[in-house]
């Protein structure tokens, strides 16, 4: 059985694990999550709900519903952001309620695959130049983009 994989915030307050094999790794490019992470994109990994932890700091995690259904949560003290989940109600795509997603960047040592697509394409901050060949999906769907 492989290793899990480590997370932490910042500040260390909040740690999390998942255990592998993840079930993606992509770069989003939503407005959502460029703005919860101020950044031109995020990159995301995900377990199923059953193969994640929230190990230490649950008193410090916030949860900020950033959509319906949609929970965005972080560290209280540093503002790390730390995981995203879904009510099962508010799944807007497929296996998404069943899902905890965790930003690769606050994973300490190697992910189990490189990223392999850029999502949300549809929504990518236009100063930032891509100079790579991974695929381009418009939102969360196979619908590639030229």
């Amino acid at each position: 059985m492989p290793s899990p994989i480590r997370g932490r915030c910042l500040c260390g307050a909040v740690r999390v694990t998942l255990e592998p094999p993840t079930l993606f790794a992509s770069h989003c490019h939503c407005e959502s999550c460029r703005r919860a992470h101020a950044a031109a994109f995020v990159t995301w990994t995900g377990v199923p709900r059953e193969r994640f932890a929230l190990v230490q700091g649950e008193d410090r995690v916030t949860r900020y519903p950033s959509s319906p259904g949609a929970f965005r949560c972080f560290c209280s003290v540093c503002g790390s952001v730390m995981f995203t989940y879904y009510t099962p109600e508010h799944a807007d795509f497929s296996d998404a309620a069943g899902t905890v997603y965790v930003p690769v960047a606050v994973l300490e040592g190697p992910l189990d695959r490189a990223p392999d697509s850029h999502v949300s394409m549809e929504e990518a901050a236009p100063w930032f130049a891509f100079h790579d060949d991974l695929p381009r999906y418009h939102a969360k769907t196979d619908e590639r983009m030229e």
